[in-house]
Parts: C-alpha cells; sequence; structure tokens
C-alpha cells in the first residue's frame, strides 16, 4: 500500500513562449520560482525582469511552466537547448556538448567563507526543517540567517529554486547550504548566480572542486555536520 506521505515526483516541462524547452523530474509545488532559476542558470535568461509572465497548466501526465520572453531571448535560449528532449533532476545528463556543463564559469571576486557559527544556524535550520525524502537547499546572509529555501526531490531543482527567489527578490545570498553531495552542476549554478560560498553536506567529486578552486568558489564539505573542510576559495 502507498504511503500518501511520500515525496511527490512529476514531469515539469518548461516552455520560453511556445517552445519546450526543457522537461525535468520536479516536486510539484512552487513551480515559480523553480522555472527563474533553471531558465537562469541555463542561460535561457539574464536577470528576472527579461520574463514578462510565468503561466501554469496541467499537462497529460505533469505539468507545464510557461515563460513570456520577448522572441530574441527565446532564439537565443533556442541555441542553447540541451540535446535530449527531456533530462532528470540530476540535470547535466543529456546536455549536447561539454561546453554546456561550463555555461557561465567565471572568476568570483575573493569573498570569505561563511563564518563557522553562521554556518551552524543553517544547519540548525536545516536540521529543523528538512522533509524525509526531499533535497533541500537554504540561502543564507553573512550571518547564517535564512533569506531563502528551496525544497525539491533533485538537489539540483533545490538549488535553482533559491536561485530563482533570488531572482525575483534581486538579492542573492551570500552562500547556500545544501543538504546533498556536491557535483559540476552545483557549482556552475553557484557561480553563475555569483554566490560566494557552497556548503554540502557529502563529499562533492572531484571534478566539482577542481572547477570550484578555477572559480574561487568558496566549496565547503560539511561532513554530514561532523566538521567542516573547505576545499576551494578561502578569499
Amino acid at each position: 500500500m502507498r504511503d500518501f506521505g511520500d515525496p511527490a515526483e512529476q514531469p515539469v516541462t518548461l516552455t520560453l513562449n511556445d517552445t519546450a524547452m526543457v522537461t525535468l523530474l520536479a516536486s510539484p509545488e512552487s513551480l515559480e520560482p523553480l522555472a527563474l532559476g533553471h531558465a537562469f542558470t541555463a542561460g535561457w535568461i539574464e536577470r528576472a525582469a527579461q520574463v514578462e509572465a510565468i503561466e501554469l497548466s496541467h499537462l497529460r501526465h505533469g505539468l507545464s511552466v510557461r515563460l513570456s520572453v520577448a522572441p530574441r531571448i527565446a532564439e537565443r535560449a533556442a541555441r542553447l537547448q540541451r540535446g535530449g528532449p527531456s533530462v532528470s533532476s540530476c540535470g547535466a545528463c543529456g546536455v549536447a556538448e561539454e561546453a554546456q556543463l561550463m555555461f557561465g564559469l567565471t572568476r568570483l571576486p575573493a569573498h570569505p567563507p561563511l563564518a563557522a557559527d553562521a554556518l551552524q544556524r543553517g544547519f540548525e535550520a536545516l536540521s529543523q526543517g528538512g522533509r524525509a525524502g526531499l533535497h533541500t537547499a537554504l540561502g543564507l546572509d553573512e550571518n547564517g540567517e535564512v533569506i531563502f529555501s528551496g525544497v525539491d526531490i533533485g538537489r539540483h531543482n533545490a538549488l535553482d529554486r533559491v536561485i530563482g527567489a533570488g531572482l525575483a527578490a534581486r538579492a542573492m545570498p551570500v552562500a547556500v547550504l545544501l543538504s546533498s553531495r556536491c557535483s559540476l552542476e552545483l557549482v556552475q549554478k553557484s557561480v553563475r548566480a555569483g554566490i560566494a560560498t557552497l556548503a554540502t553536506l557529502a563529499l562533492p567529486s572531484a571534478l566539482a572542486v577542481e572547477v570550484a578552486r578555477a572559480c574561487e568558489l568558496n566549496l565547503i564539505c560539511c561532513h554530514r555536520g561532523r566538521r567542516l573542510e573547505l576545499l576551494s576559495g578561502g578569499g
């Protein structure tokens, strides 16, 4: 018998005007920040103001989120469209070219990593607000206070939700704490958003560390809250 407390997961198709760009497997709640964040980290848009409207509708087997943009923006985004018709919440699987994995990477301005006591406040919020079976991304300010939160079946989607909220508010968090391990795409998304510190609970991949160091991203492995290890950056 199915437990109705299980996390929900549905295909969510993101559309620019009338062009379906990608289908994600995602949690079906609060899709506007997810759509906005993904559109930004995928390079379709540069700022929230380029999206004129966001409309949600039901498809036969999932949901659709339509972002209305100027034709020139849609045309540019089409050139960046992923090679496959859909991708999972793992994000980067299915891109057409290696260059798409590195899109938006740049060297960040030097900035000290989030202080340990501030990160501890983030841990406390994560432990209190975490949901079984779902990933949580917390956008933190300099003091470790939560200013944005993203919860999703996919860790990449959870981060996109925080980035989308930051775009809408015109204020990115200085750090993100993620209840997951770190892969390359999480580094790419954080760097593109200009987030100075990315902290994850488990060891990142070697490629994620290599790219984080090249971009001067403060990458912290939290070892499930037992200890903090700064793997790149340092201000």
